[in-house]
């Protein structure tokens, strides 16, 4: 008996019982890592929103058909509605340093895009035309006048897309540092597909979206392509961006699934020889790759008018108000 279990094991073929073990073996070191990873993920959210920084006091709700939509809206006068850049840790704060002065003049629309900040993170596909809609639906049933947009990076897209499809709806376009049209080219493929799929998983997806929004990194972002001098990042916004990617714990992940997925990407060159308003370009004159951007959008549109903000990158709506305010102001007309 046992020279026959001996032959069998060292031929590979074991005993259904011994096969049965170890299955149910791995599936203990299995469960018991899924369960690890899941306090770290609890651990990780409550860490990153223990100070509750995006306060929803002044913020008030759009009820929109795929999720509710945070928004401030402060100051009388002609509309502005400003759109931060879409990133899985981006919100409205985005604006902190404008908002204030520009109220003095105009009614200001502030508003967190679905799946950031204050806004819901529903388990869905974020795409371009969807955030299309949700401008153009904001300013038909919250705003109800025409109305002048302030858009930075990707969400720069969405804009001109909604702008597009209902010109009427708008005066002045102003975008901050708007998202290289190569790069918004880019189709989702079986790659990005994959990896969209994994951060969609419950337990190992979450974990991995927390390591890509770890606060070390979204530092380096910030010192590395936000701002120009580094010694002027003032330390909260850091806390602010942190919270905003991990304040709806696990569903923050949606929006990140869908940006690796390209899923939010449009090509905009048909959009860009077509749109009939003015386009105004404020771009980071240190940000890297920024003149070769301006050059494809004015290729394409040769009447927009470019303005570089010295000494800032990618928010200089935040290191550099002043001189982007100077700007807003002129091209809104403001006195």
């Amino acid at each position: 008996m046992e020279n026959s279990y001996r032959n069998e094991t060292e031929r590979g073929i074991l005993p259904m019982n011994k096969k049965a073990g170890i299955a149910l073996t791995l599936t203990g070191l299995t469960a018991t890592s899924l369960i690890s990873l899941s306090v770290i993920n609890k651990t990780i959210i409550q860490l990153a929103t223990s100070k509750r920084l995006l306060d929803s006091k002044n913020k008030e709700m759009y009820h929109w058909r795929f999720g509710d939509i945070s928004y401030s809206v402060t100051g009388e006068g002609k509309p502005v509605l400003l759109v931060h850049n879409l990133t899985e840790d981006s919100s409205s704060v985005e604006w902190a340093e404008i908002i204030p002065k520009l109220s003095r003049t105009n009614t200001v629309y502030a508003i967190d895009l679905l799946g950031c900040g204050l806004s819901d993170r529903p388990d869905i596909t974020y795409t371009s035309y969807m955030y299309t809609q949700l401008i153009n639906d904001f300013i038909q049933n919250i705003i109800k006048k025409k109305t002048s947009v302030i858009a930075t990076g990707k969400s720069v897209s969405f804009v001109l897309g909604a702008c597009s499809v209902n010109e009427d709806a708008y005066e002045e376009l102003i975008l901050i540092n708007p998202e290289n049209i190569r790069s918004l080219n880019r189709s989702p493929s079986k790659r990005t597909n994959t990896a969209a799929f994994i951060l969609k998983m419950p337990s190992i997806g979450t974990f991995i979206y927390h390591m890509l929004t770890a606060r070390n990194l979204i530092e380096e972002k910030f010192e590395e392509n936000y701002y120009y001098d580094s010694e002027n990042i003032p330390e909260a916004l850091y806390d602010y961006y942190f919270e905003s990617a991990h304040l709806k714990g696990k569903a923050s992940k949606n929006l990140c699934a869908s940006l690796v997925g390209r899923y939010t990407n449009a090509n905009i060159i048909r959009t860009l020889k077509t749109v009939n308003k003015n386009i105004h370009i404020l771009a980071g004159q240190e940000l890297p790759g920024i003149k070769d951007t301006v050059k494809e959008y004015q290729y394409y549109n040769p009447a927009i008018e470019t303005e570089y903000i010295e000494y800032t990158k990618g928010l200089p709506q935040l290191e550099s108000p002043d001189q982007v305010l100077k700007y807003i102001n002129l091209y809104l007309l403001n006195e």
